[in-house]
């Protein structure tokens, strides 16, 4: 594994009162931010280095983890206004190598369900989908469906799009200045041209973009006894 990057630029505007001091993904469980347990379960892969693309009170990413995580260092990738998540990978894509994970800062995966999953002849992106029934109301990237490895758009598919993603340095080229939305504007186009492979993910997966599922992941940890190192 070489760079994974995390999105962790948004307003969380759907959360209301939560997100008007702090980011979304830092929004604290068992008096952690969330994203530690994102962190936790990432650095697994041992990768060289995790970049943050920060914008909405960035101040609080480069406090906290700008000087490394579990070992890991860590960069801060700052945008001088938000770009969204097209513009943001754009930013960064100095960043961006053969077997990179991208992933979103406000979701909790399983590294023990892809990390012996990446294909060594995918295209330039492969993508985890999966049916994920805590956000039924995301229609971004909705039925989707894989063949000989494929992804293709299918109306009789209820998978989805995951947020995780491996991509090689070809992916680059496809990145645009002023392109917003990397799930809207550029992933189906990618998949069109069939240049996106695919890989169910059956793990545990969690995404804090509401308040119901915040108390979902709340009932994960409780469940699962989850303990991060001081």
């Amino acid at each position: 594994m070489n760079n994974i990057i995390i999105l962790v630029g948004g307003y969380g505007k759907r959360l209301g009162l939560l997100t008007k001091k702090k980011p979304k993904p830092l929004i604290e469980f068992n008096k952690k931010p969330f994203l530690d347990y994102l962190l936790f379960e990432i650095t697994k892969l041992k990768p060289k280095k995790i970049i943050l693309l920060c914008s909405y009170k960035n101040e609080f990413f480069i406090k906290k983890y700008n000087k490394g995580f579990n070992g890991t260092k860590i960069k801060c990738v700052i945008e001088n206004k938000p770009l969204g998540t097209g513009g943001a990978l754009f930013n960064a894509k100095r960043y961006i190598t053969d077997n990179t994970l991208i992933c979103n800062g406000d979701t909790f995966f399983q590294v023990g369900k892809i990390k012996n999953k990446l294909a060594n002849n995918y295209s330039l992106l492969q993508m985890f989908i999966n049916t994920n029934t805590h956000y039924k109301s995301n229609k971004k990237l909705s039925q989707l469906s894989i063949n000989n490895n494929k992804i293709f758009f299918s109306k009789n598919s209820n998978y989805m799009n995951s947020g995780i993603y491996f991509v090689n340095k070809g992916i680059k080229k496809y990145l645009k200045k002023n392109v917003n939305s990397f799930e809207d504007d550029i992933l189906p186009k990618l998949i069109n041209l069939k240049l996106v492979t695919g890989k169910h993910y059956k793990g545990n997966h969690f995404d804090i973009g509401t308040k119901k599922n915040i108390l979902i992941f709340k009932k994960y940890l409780k469940k699962s006894n989850s303990i991060l190192p001081c």
